[in-house]
């Protein structure tokens, strides 16, 4: 429900250039007739000295207006051109966003999350979009290619849809009548990338035409799109430390080392389509539409090499210390002043002993679709009113299929080193990890999952437009209803044991693969796992092997089927009178949200599933003020104040729990399961900015922001009394408070006054501080994932027919998990530095060719257990290098 209100900024008697810009952006596309109705804004003579604005000046000039002229605090990423983006996703665009952090791994860029916390809402034209059983949208199946222009809402107005305490990113697609008439694109696009050696190709096109006809304006558009990407992001690992020295315990390090290959093939298919009507000037039918297609198989080759050792045959299932007295001591190093061990090798003694590693090959198969359609309405009843309506329906689907084989090697001597090239290295001298006669097969995991999402989401809102001159400028009102189902369900019974009579791994044929060879060097390169396609196409077969009949049925106590009801209600005003010489203009309104949520799963009653159900309600209140003060033609003073709400993803409420069958020695029990009294995060956000536009593509902002949170969803454990016993629960929980505090700094500039080919040259720099706590039963800590620094450094240049851009992105060092795995230390991960670069070349008028590299630095992702000495992962991903031939006319 969100109506774009760009454009009213400033009063008559000043003179900004605004005008032109408004009707840059309406020749562009990134408004619309609709969306700058009611406007009155003077008109400039244009400067015949400013550098003609095409490409990368013309989208700076054109997200700077919109920053500008906006009543919420907002950033925006616009196309230089109809679908043309440094990046080939949402997901990697957000990155140069200040406050806005990502992680790339897989391949692509994933998970985003905006001043360090992952609470934000996912809008689709201003409708809501989202996964099977997410809140919000997976940004990387969103091709740039299909994009009008991203934004990244910091502050929300009442009108918006509800849902983000952090934020809210509005991803924007065309349409017919953003185009002055046919237009045309097509990008063929090669990567390749230098750890899976792959050469991938990508495709996409978008065509578009509007007609005056006898019934009004008609415009069709059409896009579709195809991505294949290849990935190999490679990881070497230590295990916690622990005490691995009888005769010193005070000597701490790694039981295990080990190497994981993550590989895998994405095919990524995207369309989008749109259809407007215009019969007359205050008519407007549209309908619009969105799906993605994405089928992702991946393998994870894990290798662990146990660093202790087990007696024949295999029936332990722990490590053995180092120093025990029935074998020899290994040798060791330490890292200078330390008791971390650096440096270990051991040789297995006489006797029936052995080096216990095992090989695994987890290879998901993920298949997921996404829709989403729309048809709306947009009525001028009068001069100063206007009414609009749409309904959306979306549907979203999701299925993993997950073998997982395991093999085991029984090495003589291993010889291992904890920090070679930032990770884990070891090797296993005269023994070859290479010879499937080394190998016995080991267990057998069988897992799958499946969730399935869809709404009807229908909203109608009114605008009156009262006039400049007076104190209340605008009124608008709107209503929106919604219904959301989700359900989720995982197998039953996925673990099988090895049994007696295993065959041996070299005598199935198709069985047995060398491991993707990894590009550093960390002592062993390769080794043996069960081939993907192997597990996949033998399932039947392999079930059979490990005793199992058919694939197992649905685990009960993962099973939930959710309704959510929504209905909101909004009231809104737009205000403005002088503040002495100064224009001060803003916004106040209040939306009104009901929801009701029947959540339905099954409890664990004396080993017996019983069918567990839950309603709740909530009624929320969420107001909110914006206020601008234009300073002066080039200097604007912001503050909104506002209240949020993030409800949890619908899994989080599942009403089933488990509980172990048989206490421990104390006689508690252990238990997990979903929480369906959660009530959803409330967030109580201010944010303040000072703003300096001295040129059509050249500011400085500076916005300070406070967050306060009440019932912040963790995962925690608890001591419960269910039915009569005492049982440690795991489960979603809302604690008390939280904090979030801090400074984003911005400068965008082109140097045109340079002369010659030195005014091609721009820069784009932005800084975030940010400051925050959470705190439970009295204990504050950072929250998980929230980097204090981060900066983005980006080098632009535009002349002629090139254009070129060389981006830097730091994000400091944050805490990934608090007392990980119970064992009293946290896990914290280093800075991660990135940087990107493309040069492009404008053949002519309808051709040109991109040329880029990502990964420049060959990042790496290095965490660690509580201090340095103990790492953990060290991760380094594919350097990707892309051409691109694009065509349009």
């Amino acid at each position: 429900m969100h109506h774009s209100s760009t454009g009213q900024c400033a009063p008559r008697h000043y003179t900004f250039t605004l005008k032109a810009s408004v009707a840059s952006l309406l020749a562009t596309g990134l408004l619309t007739g609709a969306s700058v109705w009611a406007q009155d804004q003077p008109t400039v003579t244009p400067d015949s000295n400013v550098v003609q604005v095409t490409g990368v000046r013309k989208a700076a000039q054109s997200a700077q207006t919109i920053k500008r002229n906006a009543d919420e605090v907002l950033d925006s990423i616009v196309a230089e051109e109809a679908g043309k983006f440094p990046d080939k996703n949402v997901a990697e665009v957000l990155g140069r966003v200040s406050g806005v952090q990502i992680r790339r791994e897989f391949g692509e860029a994933s998970s985003v999350i905006v001043r360090g916390l992952p609470g934000l809402v996912t809008l689709l034209n201003g409708r809501e979009v989202y996964t099977a059983n997410g809140r919000s949208l997976y940004l990387a199946d969103i091709p740039t290619t299909m994009l009008q222009r991203v934004d990244v809402y910091k502050t929300q107005s009442a009108d918006m849809v509800e849902g983000g305490t952090a934020g809210v990113i509005d991803v924007r697609t065309s349409r017919p009548f953003d185009f002055k008439g046919f237009t045309a694109n097509i990008n063929g696009r090669v990567e390749h990338r230098d750890k899976s050696k792959a050469d991938d190709p990508q495709l996409s096109g978008m065509v578009s035409n509007r007609w005056k006809t006898g019934i009004g304006e008609i415009g069709v558009l059409a896009g579709l799109s195809f991505q294949k990407g290849t990935y190999h992001d490679e990881v070497t690992w230590n295990s916690p430390p622990d005490k691995t020295v009888t005769s010193d315990p005070n000597i701490t390090g790694p039981y295990d080392l080990g190497h994981v290959n993550y590989t895998g093939i994405r095919n990524r298919w995207a369309g989008n389509w749109a259809v407007q009507w215009r019969p007359n000037r205050d008519v407007e039918v549209y309908a619009e539409g969105w799906s993605t297609r994405i089928d992702h198989d991946a393998e994870r080759q894990f290798f662990v090499g146990h660093q202790g050792w087990l007696a024949q045959p295999w029936t332990a299932s722990g490590d053995i210390d180092w120093g025990n007295a029935l074998r020899t001591n290994p040798t060791y190093t330490l890292f200078p002043g330390t008791n971390q061990i650096a440096t270990i090798s051991a040789t297995r003694p006489a006797g029936n002993y052995h080096f216990f590693t095992l090989s695994s090959n987890q290879t998901p198969q993920d298949d997921s679709t996404g829709h989403q359609g729309a048809v709306g309405a947009r009525w001028n009843v009068t001069p100063e009113l206007r009414v609009t309506s749409e309904l959306a329906r979306t549907y979203t689907h999701w299925e993993q299929s997950l073998p997982i084989m395991e093999l085991l090697a029984d090495p003589p001597a291993v010889t291992g080193k904890t920090y070679v090239n930032g990770g884990a290295w070891f090797d296993y001298p005269g023994y070859n990890m290479m010879d499937p006669k080394n190998y016995r097969m080991g267990a057998f995991l069988d897992l799958w999952q499946a969730s399935r999402g869809a709404s009807n989401d229908w909203r109608a809102d009114a605008t009156y437009n009262n006039g400049d001159e007076s104190f209340f400028r605008e009124f608008s009102a709107g209503v929106r209803v919604a219904k959301r189902t989700s359900s989720y369900m995982h197998e039953s019974n996925g673990f099988m044991g090895p049994r007696f009579g295993m065959p041996d791994i070299g005598s199935v044929p198709g069985m047995a693969c060398p491991s993707m060879p990894l590009a550093n060097d960390y002592g062993m390169n390769q080794w043996l796992v069960v081939c993907a396609d192997y597990q996949h196409a033998n399932l039947d077969a392999t079930r059979k092997l490990y005793g199992r009949s058919g694939k197992s049925d649905p685990d009960p106590f993962s099973l939930y089927n959710n309704q959510e009801d929504t209905r909101a209600f909004y009231g809104k005003t737009r205000f403005g009178f002088q503040a002495g010489a100064i224009p001060v203009e803003g916004t106040a309104g209040v939306r009104l949200v009901r929801t009701e949520l029947d959540v339905n799963g099954f409890s664990n009653v004396n080993n017996t599933p019983v069918a567990a159900n839950r309603k709740s309600s909530d009624t929320d209140v969420l107001p909110n003020l914006t206020m601008k003060a234009l300073l002066s033609k080039d200097w604007i003073a912001r503050f909104n104040a506002g209240k949020a709400i993030q409800r949890p993803d619908f899994g989080a409420f599942n009403p089933g729990q488990f509980v172990s069958s048989a206490p421990d020695t104390l006689g508690v029990y252990d238990g997990n399961g979903g929480n369906p009294d959660l009530k959803p995060i409330v967030g109580k956000n201010y944010d303040a900015s000072l703003e300096w536009y001295f040129a059509p593509t050249g500011s400085i902002t500076a916005t300070a922001f406070k967050h306060k949170f009440e019932n912040y969803v963790i995962n925690k454990l608890a001591m419960e009394t269910i039915d009569g016993k005492q049982v440690r629960m795991t489960r979603p929980r809302n604690v008390n408070d939280g904090e979030l505090k801090g400074v984003e700094l911005a400068y965008r500039q082109f140097y045109d006054f340079l002369p010659g080919w030195l005014s091609g040259f721009g820069t784009e720099l932005n800084y975030t501080y940010m400051k925050g706590y959470l705190e439970d039963e009295g204990k504050r800590n950072p929250f998980v994932g929230m980097s204090k620094n981060a900066y983005n450094i980006v080098a632009l240049y535009e002349r002629g027919p090139w254009s070129g851009r060389l981006a830097y992105n730091y994000r400091g060092k944050f805490v990934d998990a608090y007392n990980y795995r119970a064992l009293g230390f946290d896990l914290i991960v280093d800075p991660i530095e990135t940087a990107d670069a493309s040069v492009s070349y404008r053949i002519n008028e309808n051709m040109g060719v991109t040329f880029d590299v990502e990964n420049l630095l060959d990042r790496t992702y290095h965490d660690y257990h509580g201090i340095p000495s103990n790492p953990r992962d060290i991760r380094r991903y594919d350097r990707v290098f892309g051409l691109t031939l694009r065509w349009r006319m």
